[in-house]
């Protein structure tokens, strides 16, 4: 951060801009709604991944066993305008990386991108009003919805209390925007940690009485075949070359790195859209790795682009394999947090009160 010194002062001025824009929500200045419907909020404070998408998942994958949910996201670096609706023949591209990976994993749950949030809550609520909770992607500055149940990520490795507003550091509000969340998980954390380094991680925060703490980590799975339906486990004698392109690779360049001792990588940047030239420097790459057991590892987010983008040669595609993850809470927490989930939904599916905007 010290490098970054002479950046304070655009710190400064953004941190007011942010501040006077809070404010204007909480004196009533600017208006934010609260839908008949149940909602839930899953976001950050922070530039780069905390995890938003498989936290999103768990939730919906919780919530769908016994209530109707829709899903809302912005489709960030989609190529679409617009709101939109997910159906059998939408591709990455029209929705976006995110919603079109969450829509794949479950198809019986109704996906909206719209970067109006209200509007497409509004959508919902006429053209599908038998749907019981929206779970909003990415939306806990999206202050414009009064969300029942704010959900705020803090990465284990990059907390908040450690760090600045942009662009000194990678804030995108004040460290306090986290007493408007009525749960706060703290993401990546090591499946070893200990109950000492929580506690002391519970002190860091330091949560208010209203306010639920929760520590979760990456449970990964076993190999899928992205053009296939085969799936096998990482073996010690394995070969991997790492294509990712997503914000925060290093969890998963770790994990591969314990299960395996020949790893090598190649990383673009977060929601990066492949073209072909990228898969022939990739197969260049690839082809020059001495080893008959080798393959290459993307991610969900990864893959489900891939099978929507015609950029892959035919002769790599069997090469090719995702490494699903999945979230698990430490501590006992999965009961609790599932149970809060539960009985809010349970108790506002059916919430009435709204605030005009």
């Amino acid at each position: 951060m010290k490098s970054r010194w002479y950046l304070w002062p655009l710190a400064w001025l953004y941190g007011l801009v942010i501040y006077i824009r809070n404010c204007f929500f909480d004196w009533g200045w600017k208006k934010s709604r609260r839908f008949k419907t149940a909602t839930i909020s899953v976001g950050n404070i922070t530039v780069g991944g905390t995890g938003k998408t498989p936290h999103t998942e768990y939730i919906i994958q919780l919530l769908q066993q016994q209530f109707k949910v829709a899903m809302v996201s912005r489709g960030y670096k989609r190529k679409s305008s617009g709101l939109q609706v997910a159906t059998a023949s939408s591709s990455s591209s029209q929705l976006g990386d995110e919603p079109y990976q969450v829509y794949r994993k479950y198809p019986h749950t109704l996906v909206v991108v719209e970067a109006n949030r209200c509007k497409a809550i509004d959508y919902i609520e006429e053209k599908y009003p038998s749907t019981e909770v929206v779970v909003l992607d990415d939306a806990f500055q999206h202050r414009y919805v009064d969300a029942g149940m704010p959900i705020l990520l803090i990465d284990h490795n990059r907390l908040i209390t450690k760090d600045y507003l942009l662009p000194v550091g990678n804030l995108r509000e004040s460290a306090n925007a986290k007493y408007r969340a009525s749960i706060i998980i703290i993401t990546k954390c090591p499946a070893t940690i200990t109950p000492i380094e929580m506690r002391n991680l519970f002190k860091e925060i330091a949560p208010r009485p209203y306010q639920r703490l929760f520590y979760s980590y990456f449970d990964y799975g076993k190999l899928h075949a992205v053009f296939g339906n085969e799936s096998k486990q990482l073996t010690p004698d394995m070969h991997v070359l790492a294509v990712t392109g997503i914000a925060q690779p290093a969890p998963l360049l770790q994990y591969l790195s314990s299960q395996t001792t020949f790893i090598q990588t190649r990383c673009y940047s977060d929601h990066y859209t492949y073209t072909q030239s990228d898969w022939k420097n990739i197969q260049k790459q690839f082809d020059q790795i001495d080893n008959p057991n080798k393959c290459i590892v993307v991610t969900e987010k990864d893959a489900a682009k891939l099978v929507s983008l015609d950029v892959v040669p035919a002769t790599l595609k069997p090469y090719i394999w995702v490494l699903p993850i999945k979230v698990a809470f430490l501590q006992d927490g999965e009961k609790e947090f599932n149970k809060l989930l539960v009985d809010y939904v349970s108790k506002n599916k059916r919430d009435s009160r709204i605030f005009g905007c």
